[in-house]
């Protein structure tokens, strides 16, 4: 039975969805990471104010995802950030996978930074992370700007994988391909 190989070429029109899920991604990137540096500044709108009822939101959407450890959170506006300093470098480096994928989206340019968009880049990537929950464990010393750097090695590298998994072309799994027939 033929497989397609790694490095098939995408039809044009897969390539196109591929780019479309990419932008739709990077949207939706950019939207939370601008909610997540607005909803501070939006609690000093008047009470009951609309402005008031999204930074809400946000901060319970925030609660959701991450500690919200005013300690360990970056302050605007006089208040913590609704997610921590490591949720923050991570979400602010997936717009930036997502517009590396768009502007180089194949060939050699592709390949310099191809090791994030693997299983085996995302948990290098998350090494660092490790090391520094560990330390923190251990010996109570946090960084804030250490931790935001961890998050945005990670951010980058599940992003890439991300945006690789929508670019590239579909192989089938073993475990999808039904069981051969047997023969008469």
């Amino acid at each position: 039975m033929h497989r397609p190989s790694n490095a098939a070429a995408l039809s044009p029109r897969a390539a196109r969805g591929g780019r479309r899920a990419t932008v739709a991604c990077l949207a939706a990137s950019l939207f939370w990471l601008a909610a997540i540096l607005a909803a501070p500044h939006a609690l000093h709108a008047a009470p009951g104010a609309p402005e008031r009822y999204s930074a809400g939101a946000i901060y319970l959407a925030g609660r959701v995802v991450c500690h919200q450890r005013p300690e360990r959170s970056f302050v605007a506006a006089g208040h913590p950030l609704p997610v921590c300093t490591r949720c923050t470098g991570l979400y602010a480096a997936v717009p930036l996978a997502c517009l590396l994928a768009l502007a180089l989206p194949g060939g050699r340019a592709r390949r310099l930074w191809a090791w994030a968009g693997t299983r085996r880049g995302v948990v290098i990537a998350a090494l660092p992370a490790a090391v520094s929950v560990v330390v923190e464990w251990i010996t109570g010393w946090t960084d804030p700007g250490l931790r935001a750097a961890t998050g945005v090695v990670l951010g980058f590298a599940g992003a890439a994988l991300i945006c690789a998994s929508l670019t590239s072309p579909r192989e089938p799994s073993a475990a999808a391909m039904p069981p051969p027939l047997p023969s008469a």
